[in-house]
């Protein structure tokens, strides 16, 4: 049963209120190394700073610092510290299928953050007059907000609404 726009509005204000209390910081890679990785500014930093010592002939440098769209939430290499991206559909499906097989903490900024990321990446509905590949397509994407709205009605009954 899809949702009132009343409940995506509480919902919203829900995960907002614990992604705001959850630290984090863009994310940023190494210029001319293996932009495969991710790191805070600082790690960052320290980290071209090493490969520029073991490798002068090379050249590196810190890279990144704005929001970028991934398949997981990052976070550094080196600190382990949450770092900030966009989900892809893909990124997003994963975090939906996460909390229905494992249960949403309601309790958790992280959780909560996680379904902030998952709303404000990938929306409540498809776009109006979207257009599909093919039938596969379409039936993945509406399984995947039939799915969102499944969990977020489950949430919504965790936290007595």
């Amino acid at each position: 049963m899809k949702l009132t726009e009343y409940e995506q509005e509480y919902l919203e204000k829900f995960f907002d209120d614990g992604s705001y209390r959850v630290e984090s910081e863009p994310e940023h890679w190494i210029h001319g190394g293996d932009e495969g990785f991710s790191y805070c500014q600082k790690c960052c930093e320290k980290e071209v700073k090493r490969l520029t010592a073991e490798n002068p002939a090379e050249e590196y440098s810190v890279d990144g610092g704005w929001k970028i769209e991934g398949d997981n939430t990052p976070y550094c290499e080196k600190c382990g510290k949450l770092l900030e991206n966009t989900l892809t559909d893909y990124g997003c499906e994963v975090e939906i299928d996460h909390f229905l097989t494992n249960g949403f903490d309601v309790t958790s900024d992280l959780d909560r953050r996680s379904m902030s990321e998952v709303i404000s990446s990938g929306g409540w509905e498809p776009f109006a007059r979207q257009l599909f590949k093919n039938e596969d397509e379409r039936e993945n994407t509406l399984n995947y907000f039939d799915d969102l709205h499944r969990l977020c009605r489950s949430i919504l009954i965790k936290i007595g609404k």
